[in-house]
């Protein structure tokens, strides 16, 4: 498959076509697929890097979109697709707070207080 990069541009081409070898057979990278339409068909493409984090997904590269920007006389009349569109890839997280610790004074002996 054709990768982002071109292996002639190492050093070692032998060298680096076995390393991508190895990389693409443990799923390590993907070969870049050459995407096409139907004849016919409208499609917009749009390409960005998401890490998925523990807190959910978090999107790293990428230019931004303004809707706002764009009109079109067609229109998506899926109802599952819509809300896909409409979902975001960095969602906001709404932090908890944590509860402080209280610990009670104590009275020593001799008057002077601890905690």
């Amino acid at each position: 498959g054709t990768m982002p990069f071109n292996l002639r541009n190492f050093e070692e081409e032998k060298k680096a076509k076995m390393g991508v070898t190895e990389c693409v057979n443990h799923n390590l990278i993907e070969p870049f697929k050459v995407l096409f339409e139907k004849a016919n068909e409208i499609v917009a493409q749009f390409k960005f890097t998401v890490l998925l984090m523990a807190n959910g997904p978090h999107r790293i590269t990428g230019l931004p979109f303004d809707m706002g920007h764009y009109e079109s006389e067609l229109a998506i009349n899926d109802p599952e697709l819509k809300i896909l569109l409409s979902s975001s890839v960095n969602p906001n997280v709404i932090k908890k707070k944590k509860k402080k610790i209280c610990i009670p004074e104590m009275e020593v002996q001799d008057g002077t207080n601890i905690q």
